[in-house]
């Protein structure tokens, strides 16, 4: 993606920048890290922003990949989450252990 910005005329350095801006969080608890990474509106949003690169075919391309991923991601959550629900937490971090 950030390659994807070079070419679309952001510098190096503005993305550096923006990158430090960004706080990322950092979760001792994995049920608490999956439950807040969960996001379902995720792939409705990617969607329209891949439709707004309509005329820019390597854009859209890579946002495609981008969602491709993300639909990935969310099922694995929501089993990992669905796992926690059935077994409950404390059953759930033994069996990954």
């Amino acid at each position: 993606m950030l390659n994807r910005l070079v070419e679309l005329g952001c510098k190096p350095a503005d993305l550096q920048e923006a990158m430090k801006t960004i706080e990322f969080p950092f979760y001792d608890d994995p049920k608490e890290q999956i439950e807040n990474d969960y996001e379902p509106t995720a792939i409705k949003q990617l969607s329209e922003l891949a439709e707004a690169f309509n005329d820019d075919y390597p854009t859209k391309k890579l946002i495609q990949k981008w969602i491709d991923g993300e639909v990935e991601h969310m099922a694995w959550e929501a089993q990992y989450l669905n796992y926690i629900k059935k077994l409950g937490y404390e059953n759930f971090l033994i069996e990954m252990m």
